[in-house]
């Protein structure tokens, strides 16, 4: 269930501000209604499902309504949202994550760490661009030939695990470094690392038996 019922309140993008400022039930709706389609897409994106996404969705816009007055004006309202549901599903991961899940994985040492901080990643629709997979790959052209729609891409990238698909959400989507998702997650810079290139790695493998798949090409 929505924190509001629907109903159109016509406000300028300065009404909805200063009313919810004011904590004006309608301002509030108004702000509501203008930014979820967007900000359910990007707790989608770190939730496991869609019912979890809604509990984030609700969550993130209490705490967008209860820090309305530290909006200073800097950036985009959407931007400053936006950042507000990440943290809401980062502490949400924070709370639910089992201590040994992924260790093992994250301790390896002999995978040789890529420096990818210099690369510009592509977005295309807020979803995953296939050549940021691996552009040296041989299974490039086919994952690329499958010509993945947006919902089969996000669907690919639910299938690795959790904490490997947060650092890729940051780094790729999100356009966050190292350094920043580190202190968001609350692990260190080449932990961050080598969860970005297992997550690429895992990726790519999944896409391209997905490709052989669809294309129906024998393997």
């Amino acid at each position: 269930m929505s924190i509001f019922q629907k109903q159109r309140i016509e406000l300028s993008d300065h009404e909805i501000l200063s009313g919810c400022r004011q904590f004006n039930c309608n301002a509030q709706r108004a702000l509501f209604e203008k930014y979820s389609p967007v900000m359910i897409g990007i707790c989608i994106r770190y939730m496991k499902n869609e019912s979890e996404a809604k509990d984030i969705l609700q969550e993130g816009f209490i705490k967008v309504f209860s820090k309305i007055k530290q909006f200073k004006g800097k950036g985009s309202l959407e931007g400053w949202i936006k950042r507000i549901m990440i943290n809401t599903a980062i502490n949400y991961y924070h709370k639910n994550k089992k201590q040994k899940q992924y260790r093992d994985l994250d301790e390896i040492n002999e995978i040789q760490i890529l420096d990818f901080d210099n690369q510009q990643p592509e977005i295309i629709e807020n979803s995953v661009y296939p050549s940021e997979i691996n552009e040296y790959s041989d299974d490039l052209e086919l994952i690329v030939k499958a010509d993945f729609s947006k919902e089969e891409l996000l669907e690919s990238l639910d299938t690795i695990p959790e904490s490997f698909k947060l650092v890729f959400n940051l780094y790729f989507i999100e356009h966050f470094q190292h350094k920043e998702i580190a202190k968001m997650l609350k692990i260190d810079v080449n932990t961050s690392r080598t969860r970005l290139l297992r997550a690429r790695k895992l990726l790519q493998k999944h896409l391209y038996q997905r490709s052989l798949k669809k294309l129906k090409i024998d393997n």
